[in-house]
C-alpha cells in the first residue's frame, strides 16, 4: 500500500536528518570543549521549572542550577544550566567546574557529561531508532520485491485450492486491515500439504474471485519461498 511506502520514507528521512543534526551538534559541542576555558563556579540558586515531559494532569518539576563564575579577566558571569533534574543534581553553594567561551563568556556550561552531551545523546538515540525502522522497511520491501521478480520469472507454477479469505490483523494502516487469500496445494511426489498466503490486498478480493483455484509460483528448491499470483485482481487507484 502506498501509505506504508510513504511511512518508510518518512522514518528514513527523519532518522537521517536527526542523525545529521546529532553529528553537527556533537561537533559544535566538541569544538566548544576544545576551545573553552575551565574555571571554578558556584551554584547560587536552583531554578524550578516544569518538566517538558510532564502531562497536564500531573505537576512535575526539574531544578536547573544557576551558576556564578569569574573569568580570567576578572568578570563575574552568572548563567543558568540548560539541563535540570529532580531531585537536583547540585546543591546551593556547591562548587563545580565550568567551561566558557573566552570570546563570549555568557556561553558557558557546567563541565559534566549531562550538561554537555545529554542533548546529542537523546537526539542520536531518536535518530538511530527512526533510521533502523526506515532501513528495516527498505530492506524488507527490497527483498520481497526481488523474490517476487525471481518467482515470476523462474518459479514453478502449481494450481492451489483456495481455502479462505482472511484479514491480516497483524497489519493496520489508517484503521484498516488488509486481506489475504489462503490456498493449499498437495505435492503429488512427497504427498506434503503446503499452505500459501497471498501478499496483502487492500480491498476485499472475494467479489473478484470467479474460481476456487489459484496459481502459485513455487521455488522448488525452497518451497517456503513462493508467490501467490493475484494478477487477475483489479488494480487500486492511486
Amino acid at each position: 500500500m502506498k501509505t506504508i511506502k510513504i511511512l518508510q520514507y518518512i522514518f528514513l528521512c527523519v532518522g537521517l536528518i536527526t542523525l545529521s543534526t546529532t553529528g553537527i551538534w556533537s561537533y559544535t559541542t566538541l569544538e566548544f570543549v576544545n576551545n573553552a576555558r575551565s574555571t571554578q563556579g558556584t551554584v547560587t540558586d536552583l531554578i524550578q521549572s516544569r518538566s517538558s515531559s510532564s502531562s497536564s494532569t500531573r505537576n512535575s518539576y526539574v531544578y536547573r542550577p544557576k551558576v556564578t563564575f569569574r573569568t580570567e579577566t576578572g568578570e563575574d558571569i552568572t548563567f543558568q544550566s540548560s539541563t535540570g533534574s529532580n531531585p537536583p543534581a547540585y546543591a546551593r553553594g556547591e562548587n563545580l567546574n565550568v567551561l566558557y567561551d573566552p570570546e563570549n563568556p555568557q556561553n558557558a556550561k557546567i563541565s559534566d557529561t549531562l550538561s554537555l552531551w545529554l542533548g546529542p545523546i537523546i537526539l542520536g538515540i531518536i535518530g538511530f531508532i527512526f533510521s533502523v525502522i526506515g532501513i528495516g522497511f527498505s530492506v524488507y520491501f527490497y527483498k520481497k520485491g526481488k523474490q517476487k521478480k525471481y518467482l515470476l520469472r523462474y518459479g514453478t507454477p502449481v494450481t492451489a485450492q483456495i481455502d479462505s479469505i482472511i484479514q491480516n490483523t497483524n497489519v493496520r494502516v489508517n484503521g484498516k486491515h488488509p486481506f489475504q487469500i489462503i490456498a493449499q496445494w498437495q505435492d503429488p511426489v512427497s504427498n506434503t500439504l503446503h499452505l500459501f498466503k497471498s501478499e496483502n490486498i487492500w480491498f476485499n478480493p472475494e467479489p473478484h474471485i470467479e474460481s476456487d483455484i489459484i496459481t502459485v509460483l513455487l521455488n522448488q528448491a525452497a518451497p517456503q519461498k513462493y508467490y501467490v499470483d493475484i494478477s487477475f485482481l483489479p488494480k487500486t487507484a492511486e
